[in-house]
């Protein structure tokens, strides 16, 4: 009898396993760690060129004296679109705005895949703004 229990619970976890990862697909989730993270046209220099090409330092961040690094968090859905912008950290002054509208404009990502199929994936990104003496630009960080 303990011969045949064995191969049954395996069968029994491996098709709960199958209709997890079935029900996943069908039901839209959303992956934070995948097989191949999305990636921002033409890769990380690329990204942040265009940051340091689009992100303005609000006049009123300026005038205060305000420093420091807005963290974001969005969805890279399927078809490369950007949605569910939300700061998890800002520094107020205009500061969390402004990163927030360049990270709206940005064009279209290459998905992230799992298990080769592109799926939602959550991205977490630092945008840091520094005033500078000469010109009173703003920087972009990255952890990595």
């Amino acid at each position: 009898m303990k011969t045949y229990l064995y191969p049954f619970l395996f069968l029994l976890t491996f098709l709960f396993g199958i209709t997890d990862t079935l029900y996943s697909q069908k039901n839209d989730s959303l992956y934070n760690v995948i097989d191949k993270p999305p990636q921002y046209p033409g890769g990380e220099e690329a990204r942040m060129k265009y940051i340091q090409d689009n992100l303005n330092y609000p006049k009123k961040a300026r005038e205060s004296g305000i420093e420091g690094t807005v963290y974001l968090t969005f969805v890279v859905e399927p078809d490369g679109r950007i949605t569910n912008i939300e700061i998890l950290r800002g520094i107020g002054g205009g500061c969390d705005k402004a990163a927030m509208h360049v990270v709206k404009n940005m064009p279209r990502w290459q998905p992230g895949v799992q298990r080769g199929k592109a799926v939602r994936t959550t991205f977490n990104m630092p945008i840091r703004f520094k005033l500078e003496e000469s010109s009173g630009g703003c920087g972009f960080f990255n952890f990595f």
